[in-house]
C-alpha cells in the first residue's frame, strides 16, 4: 500500500528540533511545500519556539494560502496557525495582517455555506495590534462589525492590546451598542475594566442592571473576572439589593469565578448562613473547584455547621 505523502510529511516533523540548523531548514521546507496541513504544523512548531528567523517563510506561506483560499487550505486551519506564529514571533507587517483581516473563506455545509476564516481574521487583528501601524484602529472598527462573532471577539481583544484613549472610546461605544453574542459584550466589558479600572465601573454596573438577561449576565461575569476589589464590592452589594433569583445566581457565579479572598468568603458565608436553596446555589457555583483539595475542604467545612449540610453538598454536587 502506497504511503500517504501528507501523513509522511507530517510524521517527519515529529520530534524536530526547531532550534537546530537542520530543524529550521526542515520547517522552512515544510512551509514552502505544497501541503497546507504540513505548513500549518510547521507554523505551530515555529511559533511555539519563537523562531523569528522563519518570519520570511511564514509570511510567504501566508500570502500563498490566502490567494488560494479553500482550494489551498480547507477550513483555514493552516492559515490560522501561520498567523498565530507570526503574532507569537512579533512579526511587524501591517499590510500582511490587514490583508488577512479581510479574508473571507466560504465553504459548503449541509444546507448552505459557512465562513471558516473568522478565527483567522481575529488572529490577524492581534498581529495588527502589535504592529507600528498608526492607523490600525481604523481596520479594527470594520472587524468590530464583522458578521461572525469570533471575529468580533478578536477585534475587541486587539483593541484592548492597542490600549490607547481612542481604543477605550471604541470599547465604550461598542458596549453601549451591545452585541447579539454575549461573549463579545463580556470581552468588551472586561477590556474596559482592564484599560480604565474604576472609571469603567459605572458603565459596566449600568449594563449589569439591565433588563436584558444576556447583557446583564455578560456584565456581571465581567465584573467577577476583573478581580478588582471595587467590582467585588459592587457585586456583593448588588446581591443584597436584588430579589430576582436568576440574577442572584449569576452574581454568585461571578463572585466564585473571581476567586478573590473577599468574594470566596462571601460565597462561603452563603453556604453557612443562607437558606437551603441559597446554600445549594453557592455550593454549585463553587463546584468547579471540587478537585482543589484546599477549596473543597473549605466548602465542606462551611456546610458542616448546617443540619442539612450533607444534603446541601450532595445537591450542590460536591
Amino acid at each position: 500500500m502506497k504511503n500517504d505523502p501528507i501523513e509522511s510529511a507530517l510524521a517527519c516533523l515529529d520530534g524536530v528540533d526547531p532550534h537546530s540548523a537542520e530543524g529550521k531548514q526542515q520547517l522552512k521546507k515544510a512551509l514552502e511545500g505544497r501541503y497546507a496541513l504540513v505548513a500549518g504544523k510547521a507554523a505551530r512548531i515555529a511559533g511555539d519556539a519563537l523562531l523569528t528567523d522563519l518570519a520570511g517563510p511564514l509570511a510567504s506561506a501566508f500570502a500563498r494560502l490566502v490567494a488560494r483560499g479553500a482550494e489551498g487550505d480547507k477550513g483555514c486551519v493552516a492559515l490560522t496557525a501561520i498567523a498565530r506564529a507570526l503574532v507569537q514571533t512579533d512579526h511587524d507587517d501591517a499590510a500582511l495582517f490587514r490583508r488577512g483581516m479581510k479574508h473571507i473563506q466560504m465553504e459548503g455545509t449541509w444546507g448552505g455555506s459557512v465562513d471558516v476564516a473568522a478565527e483567522f481574521r481575529a488572529t490577524c487583528a492581534m498581529g495588527l495590534a502589535n504592529s507600528r501601524d498608526p492607523k490600525k484602529l481604523q481596520a479594527m472598527v470594520e472587524l468590530l462589525a464583522d458578521p461572525e462573532w469570533p471575529a468580533r471577539v478578536g477585534a475587541v481583544r486587539a483593541i484592548c492590546v492597542v490600549g490607547s484613549d481612542a481604543a477605550s472610546m471604541l470599547l465604550r461605544y461598542k458596549a453601549l451598542l451591545g452585541d447579539p453574542e454575549p461573549d463579545v459584550l463580556s470581552e468588551c466589558l472586561s477590556g474596559l475594566l482592564a484599560l480604565e479600572g474604576g472609571e469603567a465601573l459605572p458603565l459596566v454596573g449600568k449594563i449589569a442592571e439591565s433588563k436584558a438577561p444576556e447583557a446583564r449576565e455578560a456584565a456581571l461575569l465581567a465584573l467577577g473576572a476583573s478581580r478588582r476589589n471595587d467590582a467585588i464590592e459592587w457585586l456583593k452589594t448588588r446581591y443584597e439589593d436584588v430579589a430576582d433569583g436568576e440574577t442572584k445566581k449569576c452574581i454568585v457565579l461571578a463572585l466564585a469565578s473571581s476567586r478573590t479572598e473577599a468574594a470566596m468568603e462571601f460565597v462561603l458565608n452563603l453556604i453557612r448562613e443562607g437558606s437551603r436553596a441559597t446554600a445549594v446555589m453557592a455550593v454549585s457555583a463553587l463546584s468547579v473547584y471540587r478537585n482543589d483539595p484546599r477549596l473543597r475542604e473549605e466548602i465542606v467545612r462551611a456546610a458542616e455547621g448546617r443540619a442539612d449540610g450533607a444534603a446541601v453538598l450532595r445537591e450542590g454536587r460536591i
